[in-house]
């Protein structure tokens, strides 16, 4: 694969792993009004460090076509995590349900994690460009779940 072909998959990648941020991009009063667990980091934060993890994500995918290794249960992972990544920001941000949001959570974390382990036998750079964006689900995880306990 060319650099111009892998270039353009990076930014494709990038660009869909940011939809739901484009589509529901901060939650406001409402997110400012809600009691908020200790350690969670002021919301103009959340841009900053989602952008760097998406890079990250996209690098990984990107290497994983490279290497012809998007198919099975690579795919279907990247597929769960993805869709569950899009479905926080609609559940949190804009729907405002707390419970579902919280346990999407969690299955982003888990499906990153899935992905960490399928990929580091065949691809260990890709997985561990993942590794960030996992210590932020689990750090989200927490957030979401104390956010929710807090405020239901």
């Amino acid at each position: 694969m060319k650099i111009g072909t892998s270039a353009l998959l990076f930014f494709a990648v990038y660009a869909l792993y940011s939809l739901a941020g484009f589509l529901y991009p901060e939650g406001g009063a409402w997110y400012d009004a809600l009691v908020k667990p200790p350690g969670t980091l002021p919301a103009g934060l959340f841009s900053i460090i989602w952008g760097i993890l998406y890079g990250l994500i996209s690098l990984s995918i990107v290497q994983v076509i490279r290497q012809r290794q998007l198919h099975g249960e690579v795919l279907l992972f990247f597929t769960i995590n993805w869709a569950a990544n899009q479905a926080f920001t609609w559940l949190f941000l804009e729907e405002h349900l707390l419970l579902p949001a919280a346990v999407d959570t969690f299955i982003v974390a888990y499906s990153t994690w899935l992905l960490i382990r399928v990929l580091q036998p065949r691809l260990p750079v890709a997985a561990y460009l993942l590794v960030p964006y996992l210590l932020w689900d689990l750090y989200a995880t927490y957030t979401a779940w104390g956010i929710y306990l807090l405020n239901r």
